[in-house]
C-alpha cells in the first residue's frame, strides 16, 4: 500500500453547506500525493451524504464519523491518530485552500535551511460570508517565535499550518481541555523545541460568518480558556512578567465584557502587580470605575478594530 506523503484532516460538524466548498480546495491542490480524512464530530444534517458523493469519484478520501465532544480538538486527534503521511495540514470545514497551499509549503519545508524546522505556515485572506475581502492576515518576521507566540496567536487559523507528523509523536496531541485557542497552546509547545518558518503568500481563505466558533464562543470559556494555557505554561510566563501581566489584563476584560465588573478588577490589579510598568492595566482598572455598560462598550468599540482571529 502506497503511503501519501501528506494527510488532509478536515474536521467537521454540522457544516454540510460549507463542506463541499472545503473539500473541493483539498482535490484541487497541485500537489497530488495526499490522503483526505474527513472527521465527523456527530452531526445531525447530512454532511455524511456530502462526503459520501465525494468518495464515489475520488478513492483518497476516508470518513470518520465519532460522537459530538463539543470542541475541535478531538476530532482533530481523531484524524491525526489515523494518518499516515509524513506530513499532516489540518483545514477548518469552514475555509478554503487555494490551489497551490500545500505545494507551497512542501516546497519550503524541503528547501529551507532553518535547522529542526516541524512546521510551515503562510498568510492568508479574510473573507466575510458573502464571498467579500475584508482582510490580508500577514504572518510577521519575528527572530524569536516563542516568545511572541506567549503574548498572541499572531500566526493565524489552523487552516494555514502543516506540520511534520513527528511533530505530535514527539510533543503529544491537541489539547482536548481546550474549546477555543488548541492551536495557539500547540504552537507554544512545538516553539520549545522546533523552529518555524512560512510562505510569504495568502494561500487560503479564512472566512467570518455565523457559525465560526471564534464568533459564537462566549466570553466564560474564555477566560477558562486563556488562564488554562497560562497555568500549563506557567513557568515560561514566569520569565517574562510582561508578557504574563498582559495575559492577566486581557483575562480582566473578558470578564469586563462578561459584565462581571468585580472580577475584572481583580485581574486588572494582578496584572499591575506582575508587572507596575504597564499602563493598559492602569487605563483599565480605571476605566472599570466608570460603570460597566461604559467599560464594556469602549472594549467593543476597541475589538471591533483588531484582528478577525481574536
Amino acid at each position: 500500500m502506497t503511503i501519501p506523503k501528506i494527510s488532509v484532516i478536515i474536521s467537521t460538524y454540522n457544516r454540510a453547506d460549507l463542506l463541499s466548498r472545503a473539500i473541493g480546495s483539498v482535490l484541487n491542490q497541485t500537489f497530488r500525493d495526499f490522503e483526505l480524512i474527513v472527521v465527523d464530530d456527530g452531526s445531525t444534517d447530512n454532511t455524511g451524504k456530502v462526503v459520501n458523493e465525494f468518495q464515489t469519484k475520488y478513492k483518497n478520501i476516508q470518513y470518520i464519523r465519532r460522537e459530538h465532544s463539543g470542541g475541535a480538538a478531538k476530532p482533530k486527534n481523531t484524524g491525526i491518530k489515523n494518518a499516515k503521511g509524513k506530513y499532516i495540514a489540518i483545514l477548518d470545514s469552514d475555509d478554503e485552500w487555494l490551489p497551490e497551499k500545500l505545494e507551497r509549503q512542501v516546497n519550503l519545508s524541503e528547501s529551507s535551511k532553518k535547522p529542526n524546522l516541524e512546521f510551515i505556515g503562510c498568510n492568508s485572506i479574510i473573507v466575510e460570508e458573502n464571498g467579500e475581502t475584508l482582510d490580508i492576515h500577514r504572518i510577521p518576521f519575528y527572530k524569536d517565535h516563542f516568545r511572541n507566540i506567549l503574548i498572541s496567536d499572531y500566526m493565524g487559523s489552523g487552516s494555514g499550518m502543516m506540520y511534520k507528523r513527528s511533530v505530535f509523536d514527539k510533543i503529544g496531541l491537541f489539547d482536548e481541555n481546550l474549546k477555543s485557542g488548541q492551536d495557539w497552546e500547540m504552537r507554544i509547545r512545538i516553539l520549545q523545541i522546533y523552529n518555524f518558518d512560512f510562505v510569504d503568500e495568502s494561500l487560503f481563505k479564512f472566512y467570518i460568518h455565523r457559525k465560526s466558533i471564534t464568533q459564537t464562543i462566549d466570553y466564560m470559556s474564555k477566560i477558562h480558556d486563556l488562564g488554562y494555557v497560562v497555568e500549563k505554561h506557567q513557568s515560561y510566563y514566569n520569565k517574562f512578567s510582561k508578557i504574563y501581566s498582559e495575559q492577566l489584563r486581557v483575562i480582566g476584560t473578558y470578564y469586563v465584557l462578561d459584565r462581571n465588573i468585580k472580577r475584572a478588577r481583580k485581574f486588572f490589579i494582578k496584572a499591575i502587580t506582575a508587572y507596575p510598568y504597564y499602563a493598559k492595566s492602569y487605563i483599565n482598572l480605571l476605566v472599570s470605575f466608570l460603570g460597566v455598560n461604559f467599560s464594556r462598550n469602549l472594549l467593543l468599540a476597541k475589538r471591533r478594530l483588531t484582528t478577525y482571529y481574536k
